[in-house]
């Protein structure tokens, strides 16, 4: 009790941060009660006793929560208390020490006043929507309340959290003053608050900003509606939940409002989607990251080929602190590659995401010449020239002769086998793959493809430079396109195929956006170049081929349209045309692709979800991958795999494998034996296995 007759109710629950557990719900809850029936406690001060005030609800225990009773049973506690405590008679302050996200900041909203230590690392925000969540504590009726309708719903809709400065400017602290001062000026609020009365339960109480009522409310919602499906064709849950509640409940009263969103949580967190959300960004993510051997010493890395990957590479690389030895052609074409690299530090600071003594101080690092004897004083070195076999094995042995022979080299190669490349060198155990994706300054995959050979040094030194870029890392095993250009290209082949049959691009295309892709497979071989496409289809045949190139008529297809002079979106023409910018059909795509034979949109769905899926499975049976999870990762930031299906293995676990492999069974009769189901998939079904617990 503080001076006055102030109840300090201090959070502190086991583990790093304050995670609000049904536990600790329950007793929070018994804690209210408790002091509101005290006829001794004036005014209450909420804080921690660790670094941050509180994040979000236990992700566990949401996510083993498969009912929404089961939901209700962990949150219901918490937020009847949060309702108990504004009503309760007594002024009650937040004192947020550090952050409050989530869960974390819904208990700051049930105070009275919010106060705020002046921490420049504090955040306080509803993020819940980056996992398939929403806020489920009165989230999204109280924020509006606090602050409007439009200001609430951008940061609701997009979960950004705020510094505490924003904080402030935007309405979700009330003050910000020292840490040392916080509980005394806390404790001065709630000594001298008086009566103490929420905004929403006065009478008379108008909602601040935009009435939902009024015709500008009305068209606000209707525009916000609209740009919630164009965003995600319909496919996030979760924007869509909180379109509901704010467009429902701020018509009402706070209680039925309160109501309203807790029908909508309860759903949503007990849906199949929010579960492959949280498991593929969040639990994923820490399972991916990089295992770095402290004692290793890594200050230079050498980087072979200057096009594209390579300057991303040399960029990233120089970004972590490292000097890079940038290896090009001739001195004119290294030249051009270090002005290309540049130009991206450039533009990382007119974005606001590299200060520009940061950007020269990383030019600084980059050494760029075509003489391979400067990486003799490399530490690692790693080849991105052109994807051809005798190309890569001619730079591998030039490299071999000048590095050290305990120099681990590595391949960013897409497709070529691992032990292939590693045939030109001397010592094939220096040789691993590590396979980056453009641009590599952005994309946080990293796919590190290991040999029967390759020593364990090589894999820690791979594993300790991905960790020092901040890559997100799937290992795979080697073998034709690995994991993630083995699925991909199940999808490009199968999208090419469709094209054979007669199946307009439109139609593909409209089949994977509506599902959550971006972009559709006929796009995408588009922005691949179609001469490049046939080049990696053909690659991905003959001895070693994955099966989903069985009957593929991918390459022929794309043989016609290049005969037929279309290249892809650079060339203007395509299988669509842009002679005005924006895309649009081909009148000649049908002509050259007649319809063999109806093929319905739920089938061309199915062949395109399918394939990936059924690819995936036979990698994880000949031990290409070994973790379904890092594998849906991988899915999802490689190339956009609909994330709220979780990914490839996902997919199956949503669709459930009995019904999967019956899907499987009738599209194998109609349309081949790419369709044919592996063996541990159909004992799968039979058992009602799962890739993923939850």
């Amino acid at each position: 009790m503080l001076e006055g007759g102030i109840a300090l109710l201090t959070i502190d629950t086991g583990g790093a941060v304050n995670t609000l557990s049904g536990a600790f719900n329950a007793a929070f809850a018994q804690a209210v009660e408790t002091v509101l029936a005290d006829e001794a406690v004036k005014g209450i001060v909420l804080t921690s006793a660790k670094d941050d005030f509180a994040a979000g609800g236990d992700l566990d225990e949401l996510r083993a929560a498969m009912t929404p009773a089961a939901v209700a049973a962990i949150v219901d506690p918490f937020t009847a208390a949060l309702r108990r405590l504004e009503t309760g008679g007594k002024p009650v302050v937040a004192a947020l020490n550090g952050t409050a996200l989530g869960g974390g900041y819904e208990l700051a909203m049930g105070a009275h006043r919010r106060i705020a230590a002046d921490r420049p690392d504090a955040r306080f925000g509803q993020p819940e929507i980056g996992l398939g969540l929403m806020p489920g504590a009165g989230g999204t009726q109280r924020l509006p309340r606090m602050i409007g309708l439009e200001k609430a719903a951008e940061l609701l809709l997009t979960g950004r959290p705020l510094d505490a400065k924003a904080a402030l400017e935007a309405g979700l602290v009330d003050e910000l003053v020292p840490a040392e001062a916080l509980i005394e000026r806390a404790a001065d609020w709630a000594r001298g608050a008086g009566a103490a009365q929420q905004p929403w339960d006065r009478k008379g109480y108008v909602l601040p900003g935009l009435d939902p009522n009024s015709q500008k409310g009305r068209m606000w919602f209707t525009g916000a509606w609209a740009k919630m499906r164009q965003k995600a064709a319909g496919t996030d849950a979760a924007a869509t939940a909180i379109l509901y509640a704010l467009h429902h409940g701020l018509e009402r009263r706070i209680d039925p409002a309160l109501a309203i969103e807790r029908r909508q949580f309860l759903a949503l967190a007990s849906g199949a989607e929010a579960k492959n959300r949280i498991r593929t960004l969040f639990y994923a993510p820490r399972a991916a990251r990089p295992k770095a051997d402290p004692g290793m010493t890594i200050n230079v890395i050498g980087v072979v080929g200057g096009g594209t990957m390579g300057n991303g590479i040399a960029f990233a690389a120089a970004q972590a602190g490292y000097r890079v030895a940038l290896i090009d052609l001739d001195a004119d074409k290294a030249a051009e590659s270090l002005g290309r690299i540049g130009a991206i530090a450039e533009r990382q600071v007119k974005r606001g995401r590299m200060r520009q003594e940061a950007a020269d101080a990383l030019m600084g690092r980059i050494a760029a010449g075509a003489d391979y004897n400067a990486l003799g004083s490399v530490d690692f070195v790693i080849e991105a020239v052109f994807e051809r076999t005798d190309v890569k094995h001619d730079v591998l042995r030039r490299i071999e002769a000048a590095t050290g022979a305990e120099v681990p080299i590595a391949s960013n190669t897409s497709t070529l086998p691992i032990g292939g490349l590693a045939s030109a060198l001397k010592d094939p155990s220096r040789m691993i793959g590590m396979h980056f994706f453009a641009p590599v300054e952005v994309m946080k995959l990293l796919e590190i493809i290991h040999t029967d050979r390759t020593s364990d040094g090589v894999k820690r030194a791979a594993q300790t430079i991905a960790a020092a870029l901040r890559k997100q890392v799937i290992v795979v095993n080697d073998g034709l396109g690995f994991f993630t250009s083995r699925i991909v290209t199940s999808m490009s082949s199968e999208g090419m195929t469709l094209v054979a049959e007669g199946v307009p691009a439109q139609v593909i295309d409209n089949v994977m956006t509506r599902n959550g892709f971006a972009i559709g497979a006929a796009t995408l071989a588009e922005l691949t170049k179609l001469p490049l496409l046939r080049d990696i289809m053909v690659s991905m045949t003959g001895p070693g081929a994955p099966v989903c190139m069985t009957g593929s008529r991918g390459a022929e297809a794309l043989d016609r349209l290049i005969a037929a002079g279309r290249e892809g979106k650079l060339a203007g023409k395509g299988l669509y045309d842009y002679a005005e910018g924006a895309p649009g059909v081909w009148p000649g795509l049908a002509e050259l692709f007649p319809a063999e034979r109806a093929v319905p949109v739920e089938d061309v769905e199915a062949r395109l979800f399918c394939t990936q899926s059924l690819e995936a499975v036979r990698a994880l049976e000949d031990g290409t991958v070994t973790d379904p999870l890092t594998a849906d990762m991988a899915a999802v930031t490689g190339w956009g795999y609909p994330v709220h299906f979780g990914g490839p293995f996902g997919y199956i676990d949503t669709v459930g494998a009995a019904a999967f492999v019956a899907r499987c069974d009738a599209l194998a009769e109609r349309y081949g034996a790419r369709f044919a189901v592996p063996e541990r998939l159909r004992a799968m079904a039979a058992s009602g296995e799962r890739f993923h617990a939850l």
